[in-house]
């Protein structure tokens, strides 16, 4: 991410349509033909980090053994991590978002894909019901806009004289609990409601004469129980 993460700081700091595609190869330390073949457009650049986490995402979903609603919470909570753990790059890249409307539009697309990628994993996964596709939809959209949420709040929020291990622990642990909160919500809809518990077996012990008959120990047994 190194080479991607200086050009978005350049851009962020000289001006997206200032900067150009010499200045950005440069900056990544690579010719302006490795550049071209490495990122492809200025504009491809800015979300190239996020072509290499979806790759992990989708992958990670294909190997998971977890039920379905915890494994895309799980790749959520990637997706976010990620950014806690590049913010100079994540602070960086919002800004141009918020100077540049294309970028705003490619990060809607982007949102879209990790959407797809949730949408196709729950499809996979959920049985066999009437309209599942739209609550599949609903579920994945919610997703990616709780997550969303939890970053912008994130990225608009001053940032620390220095970020502490503990800070990122405690977002990463509320947008964990969010999505979790989200997931029961829509469990029900997605896999019906759960089957209760069968009612454990009434044990009566009781204590006759020797030689008691049938209708003795049954009406025994009808007092034992009330």
């Amino acid at each position: 991410d190194r080479p991607a993460a200086a050009v978005i700081g350049l851009l962020a700091a000289q001006g997206y349509d200032a900067t150009s595609v010499d200045d950005l190869a440069d900056a990544a330390g690579m010719s302006r033909s490795t550049f071209f073949r490495k990122f492809g457009s200025k504009e491809d650049v800015v979300f190239a980090d996020h072509e290499r986490i979806l790759r992990q995402v989708t992958d990670r979903l294909a190997d998971t053994m977890q039920e379905p609603l915890a494994a895309i919470e799980d790749a959520a909570l990637l997706v976010f991590t990620h950014h806690l753990r590049n913010p100079e790059t994540a602070r960086a890249r919002f800004e141009l978002m918020q100077a540049v409307p294309s970028l705003r539009d490619r990060e809607l697309v982007t949102s879209h894909r990790y959407e797809r990628a949730f949408l196709l994993h729950l499809l996979n996964k959920l049985p066999d019901a009437e309209h599942r596709e739209y609550k599949a939809v609903s579920y994945a959209a919610a997703a990616v806009a709780v997550h969303n949420a939890f970053l912008r709040q994130w990225l608009r929020s001053a940032p620390a004289a220095q970020e502490t291990d503990n800070a990122d622990g405690a977002r990463s642990s509320a947008l964990a609990d969010e999505l979790h909160a989200l997931s029961e919500i829509f469990r029900p809809a997605l896999f019906g409601p759960a089957a209760s518990a069968p009612a454990s077996p009434a044990v009566v012990v009781t204590v006759l004469r020797a030689g008691a008959d049938n209708e003795a120990i049954l009406k025994a047994v009808r007092d034992a129980l009330g």
